[in-house]
């Protein structure tokens, strides 16, 4: 069986990452991917690393409606699946006009839930409405995401919710804290994060800055890249944390990075299911992250991790050095977190559960077929 997967951007981030685990996943479950994305990327590579055809399209707009449907045309996949919000608009338009179905929309987070353009909250439901309209299977990533579509009239009844899921056999190496500069015992707070306005990495930098006050040995790492990187590394400079904060752009080692830091912070203004989370709980790091929808679902506060007030680097300072201050305490806290991402958000019932949807959107298109399973 085929399934074409359209995603509005190859370059780094949770989307791309979250396709190649779903791709290499389902070619275990008798499913071969092709992707199609806007642009392309440090995630394309990767696609095509795990033998994945890759084709890029431009960037995703009007024109959009004339060069898909002629590709799923041509391909004719037995399932077309798109991610995010501009790519599952464009891609379920361009299904229909193929005539090609079915149609799996996963919604990373639903565009009517970013604070970033407040004003045009109103396009974003009627888009998402139309997209969902469209689609003969959502896919939602959290509870709260689901409850918020049904309070914006997006119906439910072909609506499934499917977190996101990863493998937690790569998050046991750790790194060589040596070679990043950093002595032994040394306390290190880490994020790894898109440089960009949704995750917030100034509330970071505010948020080490006074972690810095009370304990001046410790050390910053920030991993990830951006628009913002200028901004970032100007701060660096202003706050004083030259020589504390390494700001290391995109890596490839973030598994081992993680397991050289002590609490990790993600700062984030609005999240669906960010795979940054579920990977710092993978690595039994304690987690200090905002308090919102997704992130409350995965974050048992005080137990599997710590929720703070989004933007506030007060409380995320605080809780940083409570954790750093209490070794035993950060030590439950990440075992704990470590078991309920094994039990509740494994690669296996991710790539398993989309499937099952997959079913689900070929029977309600009049259509069966017999996968196998290895």
């Amino acid at each position: 069986m085929k399934v074409l997967h359209v995603i509005n951007t190859a370059e780094v981030g949770g989307g791309g990452s979250h396709l190649i685990q779903l791709a290499q996943g389902l070619a275990l479950h008798g499913w071969t991917s092709t992707v199609v994305v806007g642009r392309d990327g440090p995630s394309g590579a990767g696609l095509r690393a795990a033998g994945v055809p890759v084709f890029k399209v431009g960037p995703m707009g009007v024109g959009t409606l004339l060069s898909l449907p002629r590709m799923l045309r041509s391909q004719r996949p037995d399932v077309v699946h798109v991610h995010g919000s501009r790519a599952g608009l464009l891609g379920t338009m361009s299904a229909r006009a193929a005539g090609v179905r079915p149609v799996v929309y996963t919604a990373h987070a639903f565009a009517f839930r970013r604070q970033d353009y407040p004003v045009l909250r109103g396009a974003f439901v009627l888009a998402e409405r139309a997209t969902c309209a469209l689609a003969d299977h959502v896919i939602c990533l959290t509870h709260g995401d689901l409850a918020a579509a049904k309070e914006a009239g997006i119906p439910a009844s072909r609506a499934t919710v499917i977190p996101n899921g990863i493998d937690l056999t790569r998050f046991t190496a750790g790194a060589d804290r040596a070679v990043l500069g950093i002595a032994q015992g040394v306390p290190v707070i880490g994020m790894v994060a898109r440089l960009v306005p949704q995750k917030d990495p100034m509330t970071f930098l505010h948020a080490a800055r006074r972690i810095a006050d009370g304990l001046p040995d410790a050390r910053f790492l920030l991993i990830g890249d951006g628009p913002l990187r200028p901004r970032v590394e100007s701060a660096v400079r202003s706050l004083g944390l030259e020589g504390r904060c390494l700001v290391l752009g995109t890596r490839q080692d973030v598994p081992e990075l993680l397991q050289a830091m002590d609490v990790v912070l993600l700062t984030s203004r609005w999240e669906g299911l960010p795979l940054a989370a579920l990977e710092a709980m993978a690595a039994a790091r304690p987690l200090v992250a905002s308090r919102l929808p997704g992130l409350s679902e995965v974050i048992d506060d005080g137990l599997t991790g710590v929720l703070v007030a989004p933007g506030d680097s007060a409380q995320f300072a605080a809780a940083a050095v409570a954790l750093l201050r209490d070794a035993p305490v950060r030590a439950a806290m990440g075992a704990r977190a470590r078991r309920r991402v094994a039990d509740h958000f494994s690669l296996e019932r991710m790539v398993t559960s989309t499937v099952d949807a997959y079913h689900a959107a070929l029977a309600a298109c009049g259509s069966t077929v017999e996968v196998r399973t290895t």
